[in-house]
């Protein structure tokens, strides 16, 4: 990668805005489906947010620092060894004890003390004149450890580091988790020098092939590779003239600068940052759509369950118990007999037992309305699981797997007996505009003259007998009416079930156009580098 300077480090301030700003985007990007993809995405939010928290974030911020050097590699690979044999002497333990380095040692110039980067400070730092002016030299845990956090530190540090000293062995250079990190490394523009450590004699020539074979496959074929042969039995240390050529090349490294290392670092990491980016986006795209068509299933289904029984479906509605309690209520002595065959009689004596009729058939009423609202949304429902499980996406199989069907059920429940009471303010809203209710609501109530109508709008012949002496007849566009409202307290409950269903798919990172804001942090950084 040609080094070029970083156009917006003479304006630290705007950069340091979008940095930001890319970072409150990518935080509030949630992409909960168990998927192959939804995995590699939740993988790449965690990456992006560690190149913005350890490298790009500090470096801006902090301005001019050192470069930082992370001697890294597998376990057992000794980078402890030759962290000490850089700075010709012992200040790290080195052993067979493995992982030896359990914390990062930080080593630095002493006039650069001032100067190091809060992205180094999970290590313990020292300083030597044996590190040159500009750089820092870290003795990494193990990339590989046994130990998480070990693991975690170790990725931190290559994260925040300009330069990487990557250390394997001639029996490890093989290993997955080297070449994963190798390919992040050198994709971030970030300097890499590559040492096989531990090489005998006789494997030396073959296995220096091997892996310069591997770095062209890789293209990584430019990274200068230093090789250590084996230390004689017995030392512990390694003699100065097999790293002086390591040596020669961390200072001349240094020699360019610090200010141009770190820039090329940058160019590198946003660079990668802004692939990263458009691969999240399109993540975001891909989830996107499926929960849009997840979502429409459900909508179908719906839409189905709407048109179930076509224009008379409120049939299905029990109405055998109320019409027994009219029947019960109309007899000759019952409570409801004068008002079958005169005007409402204004005697007190029967004021109350007329009034427990009607609760008592106001109560049913509500009762078989809300039964039958409550079994159509779970019909729909069941349509609903069935489209979702369908769904070959896995969206559908996650949005089930939030719900609780004994709290949906409950809420089911809920929704249907709002519903129904909601029907019966409309019916005495439409029965109090006819002329004649002023004058009967003083004697059977607003609640009992609506129960007479609501009753006979469903087809109760007692109620309509009732009704016509109540109110007089030709009520049949207010039946309509009526019914009319009642599909619409059935559309609700099926609408409430098909949004509590695709509920936990209401998250901004899964809207049509939540990628954009992604693309925009992206297009910003576009033009600042």
């Amino acid at each position: 990668m040609t080094i070029r300077p970083v156009r917006s480090w003479g304006r630290p301030g705007a950069l340091l805005d979008a940095l930001r700003a890319t970072r409150s985007a990518v935080a509030g990007v949630e992409l909960p489906f168990e998927s192959p993809e939804g995995e590699r995405a939740k993988t790449l939010v965690h990456d992006i947010l560690e190149q913005l928290d350890q490298h790009l974030i500090p470096r801006v911020t902090e301005g001019s620092v050192p470069a930082v050097v992370v001697v890294a590699g597998s376990t057992g690979s000794g980078k402890s060894t030759i962290v000490n044999a850089l700075l010709g002497d012992d200040v790290t333990a080195a052993g067979v004890l493995r992982p030896t380095t359990k914390v990062p040692h930080l080593f630095y110039h002493p006039a650069d003390g001032v100067l190091l980067s809060s992205a180094t400070r999970r290590a313990t730092s020292r300083p030597s004149d044996a590190v040159p002016r500009g750089l820092v030299l870290v003795d990494s845990p193990d990339i590989d450890s046994l130990v998480g956090e070990n693991r975690e530190i170790a990725r931190e540090l290559l994260d925040a580091a300009d330069l990487w000293i990557f250390v394997t062995t001639a029996a490890r250079y093989g290993d997955a988790v080297p070449w994963e990190v190798l390919r992040a490394g050198a994709g971030r523009g970030a300097s890499i020098a590559i040492v096989l450590s531990r090489v005998t004699a006789d494997v030396a020539a073959h296995v220096r092939r091997d892996l310069v074979e591997r770095l062209k496959s890789e293209g990584l074929e430019s990274l200068p590779l230093f090789v250590i042969p084996e230390e004689p039995e017995g030392l512990t240390a390694l003699p100065d003239d097999v790293v002086q050529g390591l040596r020669r090349w961390l200072d001349t490294v240094a020699a360019k600068s610090a200010t141009t290392i770190v820039e090329r670092t940058m160019l590198g990491a946003t660079q990668a940052l802004k692939e990263w980016l458009e691969q999240l986006a399109e993540f975001m795209d891909n989830q996107a759509a499926a929960v849009k068509q997840a979502r429409g299933e459900v909508r179908r289904a719906a839409a189905r369950a709407e048109q179930e029984g076509g224009e008379y479906w409120f049939r299905e509605i029990a109405v055998g118990p109320i019409a027994s309690l009219w029947s019960r209520g109309a007899d000759p002595g019952g409570p409801l007999f004068r008002i079958s065959s005169s005007p409402w009689t204004k005697r007190k004596a029967t004021a109350v037992t007329r009034e427990r009729a009607v609760g008592e058939i106001r109560g049913e009423l509500l009762r078989a309305v809300e039964g039958t609202l409550s079994f159509t949304a779970a019909q729909a429902s069941a349509r609903m699981v069935e489209g979702l499980t369908l769904d070959a996406t896995g969206v559908g199989a996650w949005i089930l797997a939030q719900r609780d069907p004994t709290e949906a059920a409950g809420v089911r429940a809920r929704h249907a007996r709002e519903a129904a009471l909601g029907w019966m303010e409309r019916s005495a809203e439409i029965v109090g505009t006819l002329p004649a209710a002023s004058g009967v609501t003083q004697y059977v109530g607003a609640d009992g003259l609506a129960t007479v109508f609501a009753s006979a709008a469903l087809g109760v012949p007692q109620a309509r007998q009732a009704l016509a002496l109540l109110v007089g007849s030709g009520l049949q566009e207010h039946f309509d009416q009526a019914r009319s409202h009642l599909a619409a307290a059935r559309r609700y409950c099926i609408s409430r079930e098909a949004l509590d269903m695709i509920a936990p798919s209401d998250l901004p990172s899964l809207a049509p156009d939540a990628s954009s804001a992604i693309r925009l942090r992206r297009a910003e950084l576009r033009g600042l580098l």
